[in-house]
């Protein structure tokens, strides 16, 4: 009962306002004619016995204040009338509100979009069940250039039989598939383990996964399709699941469907793409299998730490270096790290940026609160002299912040979810995992956060002008009279904070903005303009050995050469930035070649292609159709390296091509290292094989134009189909594209950096010119008197701009020193520029600089435009 009164009475206190005021009125009445009944009987007259009541009572409006006070629900009451008187006077200055929810929603919108991002790659766990308990193992083969290799089978097999802190160890390797039923299609294919989605724990949504019996020998061929082909492909009729479908000819049972959501994300390295839309199970003797091509996840057991199962799986690495005889070595890394290794650094400093940005907003709101509260001097002295106590204006401060808060989160939320749709929209492939990214319960509880928390400091920032209010000074009619000078120290400093944080962020986008100048200055040794690339996976029943193959692949050169335009045809084994795990080779002087050994990049291409590529050729002879002995190109890297001061053309060596000790081969060729990989890494050296020599399947193909090479699109399908309507193309692209792609990600980062630097540059730009106009309109008397004693105009302009410089000179100074620490963690980013290159910061100095002084220009032009005569007669 006691709860429904309490209830009852805050449903009055807030609802029935205006009822609870007529009975306190009548309460009062009440009691004040009880007391003059009282008086009078005692003797006096009716007068006196009233004003001996009223006295009697003390002031009545104390009264009513201590009886509003006393009921539940005062201080909410207290609080919406507050909130009223708030609103009521930001709507009469609709200009000062629009502009600071505008400038909060720039701040707060960046933050909840980039946010949602970091959210979703770095901190929300990965899609898969106990994702905290799911390991990437690495070999470690930094000895032979590659620090993070993919597994063989024997080191498979000994690690899920010698593991003691794995419930599972799964692996995978990616390739392609032709799906012939109707209208062929390449698919991209994850082959793997037997356990594979149990370690993962992923679940299907129609059917089952791939399971240990389907690698069985003798097993049924088995696939599990993605949603989005079970839809396309089939109409998302749920009883393919189970029926026979042709994969590259083969008649091979649908067994599932993975969920529409499902992605398997591994790390970028991995050379897993993240879009894969079938999955088969891996051949019975891949375990038996010594090539390095093997990705490994493993599940931890309930429990067990990180750091105990990579000291089992080192102990593991140790066992077999004694049982084998060879160096093993293997990194053990969580999966939820190991997956945004290589975008945690951008994303990191992205967000940085954008909390400079909401600072940089925030003290620029700071500052026209601050205006906006000495413009409102006269009305704080007389509320104050009224009796209002101080610790009433700040309550009235803080909720007049908060409401504006609320108002600039609101748009925030707004401008954030549609900067997230735009960076979506602009996200390059190399980050098509952003697209994870929305805006959830945590991101609106972060961006709730920040809002109250700014709230509560920027609505302080006022507090000078409410407490140090000189009420008498403010309060005559004459109060220029006994003016105290202009202060605006705080403002100063805020302004000085931004210009600081802003250099920071000038001087870190142009940083990147020079490092991805560099990366454009990269030349990859070849030539990619008006080129169009596709793959094709050829089936091996009807193709099923390599003169067969060659057979096929060079009458489709012939076809594809015969098309108007086309002015060069080559085939490549991998097309350069590509996401297709590239083989390698171990390489020696001797044979046989030590599996462990220094390995190569090795690729294999046609006759014609390193001309119509341009590559540059420093020795010998490029392929020819006539090669008949083991023949090779090698990279100057590899030529200097195996035949130092030498020519290597004529020279032999010995190279690993699967399992056995090493072909022999000779070099035809040097050409220069090609940056195939990356373009800002000289990666392991090169060798170069025939491919009709050498079969690569799926193979690349590159049709040189004379024209716009999408405009072959048409024609180079219809080529393929002529020979054999069975081989599916796909990844039908320009070669630029590629190249665009491995500069994708450097790009991005250096546009959102820009963008940021330049919200950051109008924002301090606004704030300097509101300092000024704010001192100028406050000194115009002063600026009246010194025009009228004989002042010039120029004078008092460079008075103004003095004033102004030293803001901005001060801020710029402290700006310097911090952008020289916050440079360091864009080292990673940063291809051929120094942290400190002079240029970046002689750049940003200019820029903010430049904007200051023409934020100070205006009010100084303002300043030295007074007439004496108006100035004083205003006074």
């Amino acid at each position: 009962m006691r709860i429904l009164r309490r209830a009852r009475s805050l449903w009055n206190t807030v609802l029935r306002k205006d009822t609870l005021e007529r009975e306190l009125d009548d309460e009062i009445g009440a009691a004040v004619d009880t007391l003059t009944d009282r008086y009078t009987a005692r003797g006096l007259d009716q007068h006196a016995a009233r004003r001996a009541a009223l006295s009697a009572l003390g002031n009545i409006t104390e009264v009513k204040d201590s009886v509003r006070d006393a009921r539940i629900g005062s201080r909410l009451e207290a609080l919406l009338v507050d909130m009223r008187y708030a609103w009521r006077g930001l709507s009469k200055a609709p200009a000062l509100t629009a502009v600071i929810v505008t400038t909060l929603a720039v701040g707060i919108g960046a933050n909840t979009a980039i946010f949602s991002v970091v959210h979703a790659m770095l901190v929300a766990p990965l899609p898969y069940r106990d994702a905290d308990r799911l390991l990437f193992i690495w070999s470690d083969r930094t000895s032979s250039g590659y620090p993070r290799a993919p597994f063989s089978g024997p080191e498979l097999r000994a690690v899920r039989e010698g593991t003691t802190t794995c419930a599972g160890v799964g692996a995978i390797w990616s390739n392609t598939a032709a799906l012939t039923d109707g209208d062929p299609e390449q698919l991209r294919i994850g082959f793997v383990s037997g356990n594979f989605f149990d370690v993962l724990g992923a679940e299907p949504a129609i059917g089952r996964t791939i399971r240990p019996e389907d690698t069985a020998p003798g097993a049924p061929p088995a696939i599990l399709i993605t949603w989005d082909v079970f839809q396309r492909r089939f109409g998302g009729d749920p009883s393919i699941v189970g029926r026979q479908i042709h994969v590259d000819g083969r008649s091979t049972t649908l067994v599932g469907v993975m969920p529409r959501a499902f992605r398997l994300l591994l790390p970028l390295d991995s050379s897993v793409p993240d879009h894969l839309q079938a999955w088969m199970p891996l051949w019975p003797d891949a375990e038996r299998t010594q090539n390095r091509f093997l990705r490994v996840i493993a599940r931890m057991h309930p429990g067990v730490t990180a750091d105990e199962a990579r000291a089992d799986i080192a102990g593991i690495a140790s066992r077999f270096t004694r049982e084998t005889g060879t160096e093993r070595a293997f990194t053990t890394v969580a999966l939820q790290a190991d997956d945004v290794r290589e975008i945690r650094g951008p994303l990191v400093a992205l967000f940085l940026g954008v909390g400079i940005l909401l600072a940089i907003a925030c003290v620029n709101v700071a500052s026209l609160l601050i205006a906006r509260a000495a413009s409102r001097a006269r009305e704080t002295a007389l509320r104050l002299a009224l009796g209002a106590s101080r610790g009433r204006l700040l309550r009235q401060a803080l909720v007049e912040g908060l409401l504006l808060t609320m108002l600039g989160a609101g748009a925030g939320l707004f401008a954030g979810s549609v900067g997230l749709r735009v960076l979506l929209v602009l996200t390059p492939d190399s980050l098509s995992r952003i697209d994870a990214a929305q805006i959830d319960g945590n991101v609106l509880g972060f961006t709730l956060a920040i809002s109250i928390g700014w709230g509560l400091l920027f609505s302080l920032a006022p507090l000078t002008e409410l407490f140090g209010a000189d009420v008498l000074r403010l309060l005559q009619p004459h109060g220029r009279s006994f003016a105290a000078p202009v202060r605006y120290r705080t403002r100063a400093v805020l302004v000085i904070a931004q210009i600081a944080l802003s250099v920071v962020l000038l001087v870190s986008a142009g940083l990147l903005v020079r490092a991805f100048l560099e990366v454009l200055r990269v030349d990859p040794g070849f030539k990619s303009d008006r080129q169009l690339t596709f793959r094709m996976m050829i089936p091996g029943g009807p193709y099923p050995d390599q003169d067969s193959f060659n057979v096929f692949a060079g009458q489709l050169q012939q076809r594809l050469a015969a098309i108007p335009g086309v002015t060069g045809v080559g085939a490549f084994s991998h097309i350069p930035y590509d996401d297709l795990p590239n083989w390698g080779g171990a390489y020696g002087l001797q044979a046989p070649v030590p599996a462990d050994g220094p390995s190569t990049d090795l690729r294999a291409i046609s006759t014609g292609l390193f001309e119509m590529l341009r590559v540059q050729l420093l020795e010998g002879r490029f392929f020819t159709d006539h090669e008949k002995s083991p023949v090779a190109i090698v990279d100057d890297k590899l030529a200097r390296e195996l035949w130092p001061g030498r020519s290597a053309v004529g020279q032999f060596f010995y190279i690993r091509l699967g399992s056995g000790g090493g072909a022999r081969m000779a070099v035809v060729g040097v050409v220069r290292h090609l940056r195939v990989r990356s373009l800002v890494e000289d990666l392991t050296p090169q060798v170069f094989l025939p491919w009709r020599l050498a079969q690569r399947n799926p193979i690349a193909w590159i049709v040189q134009a004379d024209r716009d090479p999408a405009a072959l699109t048409a024609d180079v399908r219809e080529a393929v189909a002529s020979l054999d309507r069975r081989v599916p193309i796909h990844d039908v692209r320009p070669m630029a594209d590629y190249v665009e792609n491995a500069r994708a990600t450097r790009r991005f980062t250096m546009l959102l950096a820009a963008l940021f630097a330049l919200s950051a540059l109008v924002l301090t730009s606004v704030g300097v010119y509101g300092v000024l106009a704010y001192a100028v309109t406050r000194r115009r008397h002063e600026f009246g008197v010194r025009r009228a004693l004989g002042a010039d105009a120029a004078r008092v302009m460079r008075d103004v701009l003095r004033e102004g410089g030293a803001l901005a000179l001060t801020g710029c100074a402290g700006g310097l020193a911090i952008a020289a620490l916050a440079a360091r963690l864009l080292q990673n980013q940063l291809y051929a520029v120094h942290p400190r290159d002079p240029i970046s910061y002689g750049v940003a100095l200019a820029l903010i600089l430049g904007s200051a002084a023409i934020a100070c220009g205006i009010p100084a032009y303002r300043a030295a435009s007074i007439n004496p005569m108006d100035a004083l007669r205003s006074e």
